[in-house]
């Protein structure tokens, strides 16, 4: 499936995508998620909500997270990876430029999922107090996809478009 083809399903607004390394999977079932608090601090975290599958109305973040991830980026010491907005616009960020050369000729897969299954979900936020523009939405009971796509390095944003290194 092409780029463009990606960002049509994202346009139809009837789906949550899900990245993974791996395309196996046939149901998802809730996990903890964490939260970077201090990017100047990335190894800090802290426990983020309930148990609950995390996925995106924003094809770009889930093909982001289903390739830059510990099965495709093997360095020495402590690495991340994220994405925010700023004014705006989604921006994605990697702690070291090693991470996307890693990348190169990697695949993934994002999970679609029914977007009636999920709830947007906003940090500090009550779980049902998300707005529906909110990068995240979540549920909180196992789900299945309605479809699984491969994607590879090519699929990502572009390079320009993710930040190399931890500063805010």
């Amino acid at each position: 499936m092409s780029k463009e083809q990606l960002l049509q399903l994202e346009q139809e607004g009837k789906y949550v995508f899900h990245g993974s390394p791996i395309g196996t999977i046939e149901e998802l079932e809730p996990r903890q998620s964490n939260h970077i608090p201090d990017l100047k601090e990335p190894t800090k975290t802290i426990l983020d909500g309930r148990p609950a599958v995390s996925a995106t109305p924003y094809i770009e973040l889930a093909i982001f997270r289903a390739i830059i991830n510990n099965k495709n980026v093997h360095i020495e010491g402590d690495w991340n990876s994220g994405f925010g907005v700023t004014d705006g616009v989604i921006d994605f960020r990697v702690s070291d430029k090693e991470v996307l050369e890693q990348t190169k000729d990697k695949i993934g897969f994002v999970y679609l999922f029914d977007k009636s299954n999920f709830k947007p979900y906003t940090r500090g936020k009550g779980e049902d107090e998300g707005r529906p523009q909110s990068m995240e939405w979540r549920s909180y009971e196992k789900v299945r996809p309605v479809k699984v796509l491969k994607v590879t390095d090519k699929d990502l944003p572009d390079w320009d478009r993710i930040k190399v290194g931890n500063d805010e």
